[in-house]
């Protein structure tokens, strides 16, 4: 009889996880979404916090270990955690990424909210000079979307007055999204 020899199981490892990667980045779109209620996106940033962490140290044990391409994984959750919050980064670091994370919310807010009202064609029909539509949100701070033909809602950027301040960012074609809020208590 011949015998039949069996072919060694798979030799090839698979050395990156990708697991902790869409981890973090379901994370991180969940708070993307729930950005403007209080609650909601505050349980999501704890959570990319604590699983920013807990990769942390796995990052290390498995720096100890040896397996550096495995370690890799773990890489995207600590810099996403990292460029979030309260870790000892810089802030010339985490500007960009924080920038970019909150104008493509505001714009992404603008366009569902120009969906659902048609604020532009509004605005181009009746020809307004300044217009003002503040959005309900579940948050501590205000929102609105402004139309200004003039452009001197611009100014108001970054302005701070008795512990209040506003941000503007400039949606195109007159518009703007303007945040308002306070730190602490009058």
């Amino acid at each position: 009889m011949t015998e039949v020899e069996l072919a060694p199981a798979s030799t090839k490892k698979r050395t990156i996880m990708l697991w902790p990667s869409v981890v973090a980045l379901v994370l991180l779109f969940a708070f993307w979404v729930f950005f403007y209620d209080d609650e909601l996106s505050v349980l999501f940033w704890l959570g990319l916090q604590f699983f920013g962490a807990i990769s942390l140290v796995w990052l290390v044990c498995l720096i100890i270990l040896e397996r550096v391409r495995k370690s890799l994984s773990f890489f995207i959750p600590i810099l996403l955690a990292a460029s979030m919050g309260w870790w000892p980064v810089t802030e010339t670091v985490t500007r960009p990424i924080l920038t970019a994370f909150r104008d493509s919310r505001n714009y992404v807010e603008f366009l569902i909210y120009d969906a659902k009202h048609h604020i532009r064609a509004e605005a181009r029909q009746n020809r307004y000079g300044y217009r003002v539509w503040h959005l309900c949100k579940h948050s501590a701070s205000g929102h609105d979307i402004v139309y200004d033909a003039s452009d001197e809602t611009l100014m108001q950027n970054n302005v701070e007055e008795d512990n209040c301040y506003s941000v503007v960012f400039s949606l195109g074609e007159h518009f703007y999204f303007v945040t308002e809020g306070c730190v602490g208590f009058p």
